[in-house]
Order: structure tokens, then C-alpha cells, then sequence
């Protein structure tokens, strides 16, 4: 199991990215006529003020970051990784669900993720495409925040770390140590 925190998830989001997510789903033609319109009013600049003057840029284009305080902004986020999960299903890694035989390998809420194998191999491939992913949308791994663990008949034992590429690695949860998933406190079981 990993834990995975895209860094800075928000700010990191392609407009266009934005747009091809909307039409991948079958959001109505108005609706990302819409998105694409307001979008590209986006703008900001910077100012400097000094005991004499202010110094202005002139506007700057706003390509990529969807508003965090905005009320839609968390659902454009989730839409924009629908095209991910399809992809980490595909693998067909995971657990299978027993009564409804559905294979779980992944629980996502926004930028945080979990993905969940049933060896250090499905792991790495599953780890593989979201790197794949997070490149090709421009999203970066918040590397401290990230984790991974390993169990075997429901004990810990201990692999290798996760490697991303040649440069990164996810890191082994040290043996004591938990991770804090949506406030609950996580390893070889459930801390209170």
C-alpha cells in the first residue's frame, strides 16, 4: 500500500488538461464552451510598492491552477483525474472485493490517493502510471507526505522503497511510525 500526495495539487492543473477532462467525460458542449471562455479571462500581475512609485507588470496569463476557494473548483478537480483511476483499473492490480468480486486498487479524495497491491510489483506498476499521469498533466508528488507500507498474511514486513524514477523515491513507513490519511492514523492497524 502507498500513500500519495500530489504537491500543490490545485495550482499544478492545465487549463487545457481541464477542457479535455471535461470533454473525456461528456460534460455538455455549453458547459466547457463556458469553462474554456472564462478561463481565458484569467489573468493576474504583480505590483511593487516602493517609498516613490508603484511598479506594475502588465497582465499575465493564468494557463494552469484552478481556484481553491472556489465551490466548483474541487469537482473540475475530480473530474481531472477520472482519466487516471480508468487507468490504475485497467492494470487490473488490487484487492477483490468478495461479494461483488470488484477489484480495489485505489481510494482517491482529491489530491490525496492510496493505492492498494497485492505485491511490491503491482505496486511499482501502479505507481508507474501515476507518475506517467502527473508528468503528462504537470502534477509533482509531494514527496514528505508520501509513504508506503508492506504486509504479508496481515504482517509487516519490509521491501524496498518505491522507486519513481531514477532521482525519487517513495519511502517505507518506519516500523512505529503512521500515516495520517483524513486525520485517522494509519500502519499495522488503526491507531486511536
Amino acid at each position: 500500500m502507498a500513500w500519495i500526495d500530489c504537491e500543490k495539487a490545485f495550482g499544478r492543473v492545465p487549463h487545457s488538461w481541464v477542457i479535455k477532462s471535461l470533454e473525456l467525460i461528456g460534460i455538455n458542449n455549453k458547459v466547457i464552451s463556458f469553462t474554456k471562455k472564462v478561463t481565458s479571462y484569467w489573468r493576474t500581475c504583480m505590483r511593487l510598492h516602493t517609498e516613490n512609485k508603484l511598479i506594475e507588470t502588465d497582465d499575465i496569463k493564468i494557463q494552469c491552477a484552478i481556484f481553491q476557494a472556489d465551490s466548483l473548483s474541487p469537482l473540475i478537480f475530480c473530474i481531472c483525474l477520472i482519466p487516471l483511476t480508468e487507468q490504475l483499473n485497467r492494470l487490473n492490480t488490487g484487492y477483490e472485493e468478495r461479494t461483488t468480486k470488484t477489484k480495489i486498487s485505489q481510494l482517491l479524495y482529491m489530491h490525496d490517493m492510496k493505492l492498494i497491491a497485492k505485491s511490491d510489483e503491482e505496486l511499482q506498476k501502479q505507481i508507474q502510471t501515476v507518475k506517467i499521469f502527473s508528468d503528462d498533466i504537470h502534477m509533482e508528488f509531494g514527496l514528505e507526505k508520501c509513504a508506503k507500507i508492506a504486509f504479508k498474511r496481515g504482517k509487516l514486513v519490509h521491501w524496498q522503497n518505491l522507486v519513481i524514477d531514477i532521482n525519487r523515491e517513495i519511502e517505507e513507513l518506519e516500523q512505529e511510525k503512521t500515516y495520517k490519511y483524513f486525520g485517522i492514523e494509519e500502519s499495522e492497524g488503526i491507531q486511536h
